[in-house]
């Protein structure tokens, strides 16, 4: 468990896919927190989204009802992901 009640939701290699993951979290009402060795957008590092401990079961449901690849997650933190057909 992460500190100060922090548990790791999901891990990503850039900072753009946890931006991606961090703000599908908020919309369905999970917040979360990045943690990074690095600030900059875009490098590769690895990233680890946090979210109260006590949301862990809440966050993984989101992730598994998502599985978005870690492509996806990039292409749609840069705002190129392909739009869905009508």
């Amino acid at each position: 468990m992460g500190s100060s009640g922090w548990d790791t939701a999901a891990e990503v290699s850039d900072t753009l896919s946890a931006h991606a993951l961090a703000g599908l979290f908020a919309s369905e009402g999970v917040p979360a927190r990045i943690q990074s060795d690095t600030e900059l957008l875009g490098v590769v590092r690895r990233c680890r989204i946090l979210v109260p401990a006590r949301l862990i079961n809440r966050a993984k449901c989101v992730l598994w009802q998502s599985r978005f690849t870690e492509e996806e997650l990039a292409s749609i933190a840069a705002g190129t992901a392909p739009e869905e057909p009508p």
